[in-house]
């Protein structure tokens, strides 16, 4: 019989005609790949000798390989591919995923399988901040504001100091790779102002029973912690 997957095994049935019966030497027998010679011999001691080779497939190999993402959050490109075995193979092909360790599955014509790993990295968020040195000392005047960031891939545009009237003004600094984040700084003005706002969803019906809250803003700089939506029983929260 044919081995369908590389190392595997293969049946190889021994038969005889002729001379005296019964014969010793045949029936089945389950080998590997590779050579092989029987003897069968008669009932008076004839002997005939018989060779066959059995093949087998070349092993599956999968391979996997990524395309960088740039920008934290962002996504990769994985493509999989496979030689070896027999062809058409299920499981190959590009997939869209993000930052992790992932493991595919090929299987070929036979149902051989082989596997692949591959870890996707990701640069660390961009995080911008900008603060003013400083105060105006005289109507009209300006100040220093100071713009620095971390994260992401340096170098980076957009950071330095930089000279500012009177107000709130939002900064934007790009990494090596196009990735952005924004600051903000405020000179002799009001500080930069985040406002949050809450809405309640459905009514609670029955007793005991819940509804949603919606938490959201504006202003600020990203990113924003403590929005989203929660599950409430009655109350009053903050």
């Amino acid at each position: 019989t044919a081995i369908a997957c590389n190392g595997g095994t293969s049946t190889v049935t021994v038969s005889a005609t002729g001379g005296t019966a019964p014969y010793t030497g045949t029936g089945p027998f389950t080998v590997s790949a590779g050579t092989y010679t029987y003897t069968v011999t008669d009932a008076n001691g004839c002997s005939s000798s018989t060779t066959i080779t059995v093949t087998e497939p070349s092993a599956v190999v999968a391979s996997s390989s990524a395309t960088a993402i740039l920008c934290n959050g962002g996504s990769s490109t994985v493509t999989v591919s496979a030689t070896g075995g027999t062809a058409p193979y299920s499981g190959t092909g590009s997939f869209s995923v993000t930052a992790g360790t992932y493991t595919y599955t090929v299987t070929d014509a036979n149902g051989c399988t082989a596997t692949t790993s591959v870890t996707v990295t990701e640069p660390a968020a961009l995080v911008a901040s900008a603060s003013a040195q400083g105060t105006i000392a005289c109507f009209g005047g300006s100040a220093s504001v100071d713009v620095t960031a971390t994260g992401g891939t340096a170098p980076y545009s957009g950071t330095g100091t930089f000279s500012q009237f009177a107000g709130t003004i939002t900064y934007t600094v790009t990494d090596a790779n196009g990735c952005t984040a924004q600051a903000c700084a405020t000179v002799g003005a009001a500080a930069c102002t985040i406002t949050a706002s809450s809405v309640q969803g459905a009514a609670i019906l029955c007793f005991g029973g819940t509804t949603t809250v919606t938490v959201s803003q504006t202003g600020g700089v990203e990113p924003v912690t403590g929005t989203g939506t929660f599950t409430v029983g009655a109350g009053t929260y903050t």
